[in-house]
């Protein structure tokens, strides 16, 4: 039932991503595959578009816990702002990690990809970076925010905390990536399995950090 609900929510998803080709008659039906660290792949080949559309789901991320408001919000914005800056076709945002590319360059992509949530290596500047970005949508208040992320919340977060947060949610047996597009099944699995060999272990960080409700 989890499978079928992640399934059915990200290729959903992806087809809004990709307009009016995911409608096509080619579209086949998904299939899914366990890899040996736990990751759920679901792919859906679609014949009618050259591009190909995937997202990458923490479902740990996906809880909401008020004490976890702010350090999520940081995790966030801090995930896009470096993705975007890596490659054009990667995003990220409460959803999960957006990927978009041709069928040609979907092996380089997903290389990028898990080599950075493998180990995203943040830094000072990039938290400072983020946290500027939600203090500037508080200050504007445009963007709805739950009222235990606020200055203070973001303020009092550290690196450590966001490494803590970040290892905590990069499970592998609670991710989910869906792969939609014009790719071979058999292929994209290929691609996923070459390039998470290619990786090495993350950095194994505490899951004691600091939150905040004032």
């Amino acid at each position: 039932m989890k499978i079928l609900k992640t399934t059915t929510t990200a290729i959903a998803l992806l087809i809004g991503t990709s307009s009016g080709f995911a409608q096509s008659d080619v579209m086949k039906d998904p299939v899914s595959y366990t890899l040996k660290n736990g990751m759920t792949i679901i792919i859906a080949e679609n014949q009618a578009t050259p591009k190909v559309y995937a997202n990458l789901s923490f479902e740990a991320a996906k809880v909401y816990v008020a004490e976890k408001a702010a350090v999520q919000e940081v995790t966030t914005t801090l995930l896009n702002q470096q993705l975007t800056a890596l490659d054009a076709g990667l995003s990220y945002s409460d959803k999960g990690l957006n990927l978009a590319t041709t069928s040609a360059g979907l092996e380089a992509v997903l290389q990028t990809m898990y080599a950075y949530i493998n180990a995203p290596g943040f830094t000072e500047a990039a938290l400072a970076k983020a946290k500027a970005e939600l203090l500037a949508h508080l200050t504007a208040q445009d963007r709805y925010f739950p009222e235990t992320v606020n200055a203070a919340s973001l303020n009092k977060l550290s690196l450590a905390d966001v490494n803590a947060y970040y290892n905590e949610i990069n499970k592998p047996a609670l991710t989910f990536l869906t792969i939609v597009g014009n790719i071979n099944p058999a292929a994209a699995k290929n691609y996923t399995k070459t390039v998470m060999n290619q990786v090495k272990p993350a950095a194994d960080f505490s899951k004691n950090y600091l939150v905040s409700i004032n």
